[in-house]
């Protein structure tokens, strides 16, 4: 078995010679047990390895033709089969536990159905703690170092399962592993993206707003709203853009300045407060807004009338960017992902030996 990038997961393969790239099992080791995932066939080192991490408690199947050797291993084992509850009745094992879309399978692991594959119960495994994402079989690793979809002929329908895969660009990662072919550790959001560029049955490019759904933000009031994150879906690269409704009462975000990133606002409906050191004003459907970097830049949107206000942010997106929170003299850095109070300076020296 190889110890991947991740200290906690590991994999073991098998050559196909029918397509020429190995098919992958994984194991994710864990305190609370372990989690083996479409496993294949080992060989005696990887037997006695894998019965050194603590074997499974569970075995996670990614789609009907990754049942592979889960039998053999649950009968070893003695671990709980788990599937999306479309491929329950499609496997020749019973499973203990199905799951759903957007499922937590355990802490930290989350189930991403994928419908209109080969496999109508197709999941991702998101590992939201890793930034990574695990495909069964509608995503290889192939040639070496890129992605490659599943061959459409084998595909329930090839332009909405590509398109499916929208889930998977709205979540937060890095490395992709796969079940079938090599897995990337790094860049794999943007290997994905280009794979959905190289269609020409679809446009992955281009989305209308009514095809989001409104996620709701968890934040204390008044900063409790809905928003529709819409750069990740379409492959941006270096603009962000974002559309929020502000329901009466409701405020954006603390009022804020960006000392790398610039932004820009236009109302797309409604009327609300326009918040900034420069003193409050009212702005409408139509207007287009500018904040250069800088304390120039500083705002805060607030809804103060009776109507939903709907807006779209768009911003420069500067991984080193530094953002400052007048009202509560705090900080943020974006590189490091670390809000702290602006107070005591120290020296260049200070604590060091």
């Amino acid at each position: 078995m190889k110890r991947l990038i991740f200290e906690d997961i590991y994999s073991w393969s098998v050559f196909s010679e029918a397509r020429q790239i190995d098919f992958n099992g994984h194991l994710w080791v864990r305190e609370d047990g372990n989690i083996a995932i479409d496993p294949v066939a080992m060989c005696d080192a990887d037997r006695a390895q894998f019965e050194q991490l603590g074997g499974a408690k569970w075995i996670v199947i990614t789609n009907r033709d990754h049942e592979r050797e889960a039998a053999a291993f649950q009968e070893w084992t003695e671990a709980e089969i788990i599937v999306h509850e479309a491929d329950a009745d499609l496997l020749d094992i019973k499973p203990e536990r199905t799951i759903s879309d957007r499922e937590m399978i355990v802490p930290g692991l989350q189930a991403i159905h994928l419908p209109y594959g080969k496999s109508p119960g197709e999941i991702a495994l998101y590992f939201s703690d890793k930034n990574a994402v695990l495909f069964g079989d509608i995503v290889a690793g192939e040639p070496m170092g890129r992605l490659t979809l599943l061959a459409d002929d084998k595909l329930e329908d090839a332009s909405k399962a590509a398109m499916q895969l929208r889930k998977v660009l709205a979540l937060q990662f890095s490395a992709i592993l796969v079940g079938d072919g090599h897995s990337l550790f790094r860049d794999g959001r943007q290997e994905l993206v280009e794979c959905l560029q190289a269609r020409s049955d679809i446009y992955i490019n281009r989305i209308n707003i009514d095809e989001m759904e409104w996620v709701h933000r968890d934040g204390p009031l008044p900063y409790n709203f809905e928003y529709k994150d819409i750069d990740p879906l379409i492959g941006a690269k270096n603009i962000g853009y974002c559309v929020y409704r502000l329901p009466p009462g409701k405020a954006s975000f603390p009022m804020h300045l960006h000392h790398f990133a610039e932004e820009m606002c236009y109302v797309m409906e409604g009327i609300c407060t326009l918040k900034t050191p420069r003193g409050d004003f009212e702005v409408r459907e139509g207007d287009f807004i500018a904040f250069p970097t800088g304390p120039v830049g500083t705002h805060k949107f607030v809804n103060e009338g009776d109507a939903p206000v709907t807006l779209l942010i768009l911003g420069v997106t500067t991984p080193h960017d530094v953002c400052e929170y007048p009202d509560s003299n705090k900080v943020l850095s974006i590189a490091v992902q670390e809000i702290y109070r602006k107070g005591e300076s120290l020296s260049y020296f200070d604590g060091e030996i």
